[in-house]
Order: structure tokens, then C-alpha cells, then sequence
């Protein structure tokens, strides 16, 4: 047997439960529902799900890092330039923004040798 989560009325994926995971859920349902507690359960599920499905996607697809972010604000900051919203939202634009302008970023903090 299989659960389905659906994106609209025509399109799902199935996602195939074994009986052991079945019977537990069954179980958790019923203690929720008898306990008061379903909002509870679809709080923890709906966080659950929604971290796991972030796990899913591709790497270029995934929220850029805090760090990341901070790196590239200075790189904008510093350079006069916009950061691009898609490198804001995407790990992917965020990495070939960071690519594209970080030696530029570098070359005005680095130190200037003594012999120069």
C-alpha cells in the first residue's frame, strides 16, 4: 500500500509505505485523535515532511547558506553591483554569482607585498 501526495488534482507520486510503517502511523493516528492531539501530530508532520522534501532536491535547487549570502552581499556591497534575487533564493545562481565575482572582491582586500 502506498500514500500519495498530491500537487494538484491530476498530478501525485506515490510514496510506498511498508506494513510495519502502515501499522505504526495507524497507531499514531488513532493516540492523536483519542488524546486531543492531532493538531500536534500535523504540526510534526507537515515540519517533517517539509524538511525532508527540501532534502530532495538537487544541490543548485537548495537554499544558498547564511555564510554564503554574507560573502556575497559584501562582494555587491564592495563592487557596486546587484545581487541577483534568483542568487538570493538558489545555491546554484548564489555559487556562479560568488565564481564570477569573488577574485574582483579579492583583489581589493588583498595587502600589497612589500617588494611592490
Amino acid at each position: 500500500m502506498s500514500v500519495r501526495l498530491m500537487f494538484d488534482d491530476d498530478t501525485g507520486i506515490p510514496i510506498p509505505l511498508d506494513n510495519y510503517a502502515l501499522e505504526a502511523w495507524a497507531l499514531q493516528y488513532v493516540r492523536a485523535l483519542h488524546s486531543g492531539r492531532m493538531e500536534r501530530l500535523m504540526d510534526r508532520l507537515a515540519t517533517s515532511f517539509a524538511t525532508s522534501l527540501a532534502e530532495c532536491l538537487d544541490a543548485d535547487l537548495k537554499r544558498p547558506s547564511d555564510a554564503k549570502v554574507q560573502y556575497a552581499t559584501s562582494i555587491a556591497r564592495e563592487l557596486g553591483i546587484a545581487l541577483p534575487a534568483e542568487a538570493l533564493r538558489f545555491r546554484g545562481p548564489m555559487d556562479d554569482f560568488i565564481d564570477r565575482f569573488s577574485e574582483p572582491f579579492r583583489q581589493r582586500h588583498r595587502k600589497p607585498h612589500p617588494d611592490e
